[in-house]
């Protein structure tokens, strides 16, 4: 038996002439017939700009050439493979339906989480005992190592808002939590140096153990 020499088959580019363009490092593939001046600088249609007067303007390039360097549109040309699709600007706030699953269960895009719901807080307690409170603005309330810092009612980690209210002559002081994210809130008067009575609740609007 003689062996047949099979000759490996050329780029897609080869006999073709190859630029660069001026100030970049892409490499184009000039249209077939294109006479290649020798100047420093010159216009050539290429494949992916084959039309004369909108031609780049373009280097002579004598380097290795591979695909990864070469101009991705001209290799569409050559391949005759058609143009991507511009991308569609969606403006924002449109609602896109998302594909059905098939019988396999695949073929599912991307799944839409919902935003967590919000809750408004309440107002603080205008008055107590028939007069008036003045209160502070909230603040993050202190983290205290021997107490847990979640939400007994939906379970959030917190840290919660706390507020300090007072009433003059005579002296009284009042204090208020509320939870960052259902917002229940719990008023209490300090009756001494650290008892606190609870005057009023506040029920949130969310479930419970909704962020547990």
């Amino acid at each position: 038996m003689t062996a047949l020499a099979v000759e490996p088959e050329g780029p897609i580019w080869v006999g073709r002439a190859i630029v660069r363009a001026a100030g970049r490092l892409a490499l184009h593939v000039a249209v077939e017939g294109a006479v290649v001046p020798l100047a420093a600088m010159f216009t050539v249609p290429v494949e992916c700009r084959p039309d004369a007067d909108s031609a780049p303007g373009v280097r002579p390039w004598t380097g290795a050439v591979d695909e990864a360097r070469l101009c991705a549109a001209c290799l569409r040309a050559l391949r005759g493979e058609a143009a991507p699709e511009p991308a569609c600007l969606v403006p924002t706030g449109t609602v896109e339906t998302l594909p059905e699953p098939g019988p396999d269960g695949k073929g599912r895009g991307l799944w839409v989480v919902p935003d967590m719901p919000t809750y408004t807080a309440s107002n603080l307690p205008a008055e107590h005992g028939g007069r008036l409170i003045q209160w502070s603005k909230w603040v993050e309330a202190p983290e205290l190592s021997r107490y847990s810092s979640a939400c007994d009612w939906c379970g959030d980690a917190g840290p919660c808002v706390m507020a300090a209210g007072r009433q003059d002559k005579p002296l009284r002081r009042f204090a208020a939590y509320r939870c960052s994210y259902c917002q229940e809130m719990r008023v209490y008067e300090q009756t001494g140096a650290t008892d606190l009575d609870l005057i009023a609740h506040l029920k949130p609007k969310s479930p419970k153990g909704v962020r547990a």
